[in-house]
């Protein structure tokens, strides 16, 4: 081989040397680029998680609020009732109206019980929904990107 053209080899290998470190670093500049808008994707992705998770945090503490009245205000009914009952005993002048009034009272506490179990669990029920809403939501969004990025 002459001088002339291993300096032509060489020039040739440099060259070819040259541009495939310049393809090396353009494709690890792709490469970098892209993990960074999948770790922006990623960021947001969890960001909307935890979004759903604080709404529904949001909503169960609204609902306890809810769930504490609805106790105070049962409470309050019965002592009320209670009351009442106990000033139709005190009038009472036979061991027959003290029956008959025992009898009505607790027909009356049966029936509101029945009752307020029934909307306690009706309410309970519609809570759950609420509460569990927000995070449905983000699970079918999430479903569907992870549907969208695979058929990409």
């Amino acid at each position: 081989m002459s001088e002339h053209t291993a300096k032509a080899a060489a020039a040739d290998y440099a060259a070819k040397a040259t541009d495939m470190l310049k393809d090396l670093s353009a494709k690890a500049k792709t490469a970098f680029e892209k993990s960074g808008e999948i770790s922006k994707d990623v960021a947001e992705f969890h960001k909307a998680n935890l979004e759903a998770v604080v709404e529904s945090g949001k909503l169960a503490a609204k609902g306890l609020q809810d769930v504490a009245q609805h106790g105070a205000e049962i409470g309050k009914k019965h002592w009320e009732a209670a009351s009442a009952h106990a000033k139709t005993i005190a009038g009472v002048t036979s061991p027959t109206d003290f029956m008959a009034a025992q009898t009505e009272f607790f027909r009356g506490q049966f029936d509101a019980v029945v009752a307020d179990f029934s909307k306690t669990t009706e309410f309970y029920m519609k809570l759950a929904g609420e509460i569990a809403q927000p995070v449905q939501n983000r699970y079918a969004a999430a479903a569907e990107q992870v549907k969208s990025r695979f058929a990409a």
